[in-house]
């Protein structure tokens, strides 16, 4: 044996010895931390499989009470939207809630209807999108009894770079419409006809409305006024 491999030898031999000694006074705490880690590790996967299994049955569940209600099921329906929206995941829990309100406007529920489309579209839990769409469903609510005060209230916040601004600006132009202020609704219609991004089949909806306007006696002493 050579100097340099006795050497190396007792060098490993220290070593050895020296991790032997480590082991023996923080060992256990070195396996207790391992395994925490696998514990962590087994926890967090046992975590997505619930939650995904959850979402999966939801989701199911949810398909089903679409199709009960579709069926004229509707008392059954409801039932599970219900238990969806106050326990259900909470993708499922709006869209239970969506269904909630959709199936009271349907039973002519108009005031419920609102109440439920309000709280989903001031809900922080609730996507931007939808909460979107919720103030645009409660406002068309509102579109045959609201002033335009409150319509345009509702609607503000949707008219700036929001996916549901055509949207919003139709009801605007409806809702003056309705109320004979045709100065306003004109400004409405044709915010949407100037518009590059206004879909096509709402800018149809909008140049007809423009052309009922010009035809209406009401429009010319409005637009005199």
């Amino acid at each position: 044996m050579t100097d340099r491999e006795f050497f190396r030898e007792v060098e490993e031999a220290v070593r050895q010895d020296r991790y032997r000694r480590l082991f023996d006074r923080y060992g256990v705490y070195i396996i207790a931390a391992a395994v925490l880690i696998i514990a962590g590790v087994a926890g967090y996967k046992a975590w997505t499989y619930w939650r995904e299994s959850e979402a999966k049955d939801a989701g199911s569940e949810f398909s089903q009470a679409v199709t009960l209600s579709t069926g004229g099921e509707s008392a059954e329906a409801r039932k599970t939207f219900e238990r969806l929206a106050a326990e259900g995941p909470k993708g499922y829990a709006a869209l239970s809630r969506f269904q909630l309100a959709a199936s009271e406007a349907k039973a002519g529920e108009r005031d419920k209807a609102v109440a439920t489309y309000d709280a989903l579209a001031t809900d922080s839990r609730v996507d931007n999108i939808l909460q979107g769409y919720a103030a645009l469903q409660a406002a068309a609510l509102r579109l045959e009894t609201a002033d335009y005060a409150e319509m345009e209230r509702r609607l503000d916040g949707l008219l700036n770079n929001s996916p549901w601004r055509y949207s919003a600006r139709e009801l605007l132009g409806l809702s003056a419409y309705r109320l004979n202020n045709m100065g306003e609704a004109e400004k409405q219609f044709s915010a949407l006809v100037g518009d590059q991004g206004t879909p096509s089949n709402l800018r149809q909806r909008a140049d007809m409305m423009l052309a009922l306007i010009a035809g209406d006696p009401k429009s010319l002493s409005t637009t005199a006024n």
